[in-house]
């Protein structure tokens, strides 16, 4: 990733939005939905690094893989639901973006419920 071309290409876009929205807001919105989708491409390789770097500490490590899997999914929900945020919110439906976020919090406690299980088990069993 290069980080000068994702500002690049983030500053561009919001400048043409900041132009096209009194004129087109249709076109203001796609573009900067578009401008989102090719920086999240752009920044995709690095996050493929990240997660193999999780799996191979999940095998270097006794800890269950179940954890890794669900610790990633738990990231992902976190920077889909904000990435759909954003994208309600620039669309001024703010009530829809909060919603989103509402869902990807419930999901993060159903996914993180086996984890503190986990957890509260070998706290439970350190104690006298």
């Amino acid at each position: 990733m290069d980080l000068l071309k994702v500002v690049a290409i983030g500053v561009t876009a919001t400048i043409a939005i900041i132009i096209l929205k009194p004129i087109k807001p249709e076109v203001s919105l796609l573009l900067g939905i578009g401008a989102a989708i090719l920086i999240s491409l752009m920044v995709a390789d690095d996050l493929f690094e990240v997660i193999y770097s999780f799996y191979s500490i999940a095998e270097a490590t006794a800890i269950d893989k179940s954890i890794f899997n669900n610790i990633l999914k738990i990231i992902g929900i976190g920077y889909l639901t904000e990435f759909a945020n954003n994208i309600c919110v620039d669309s001024d439906s703010k009530s829809v973006g909060a919603k989103i976020v509402f869902a990807g919090k419930i999901a993060i406690m159903v996914l993180a419920l086996p984890i503190i299980k986990s957890l509260v088990g070998i706290i439970v069993e350190i104690l006298p």
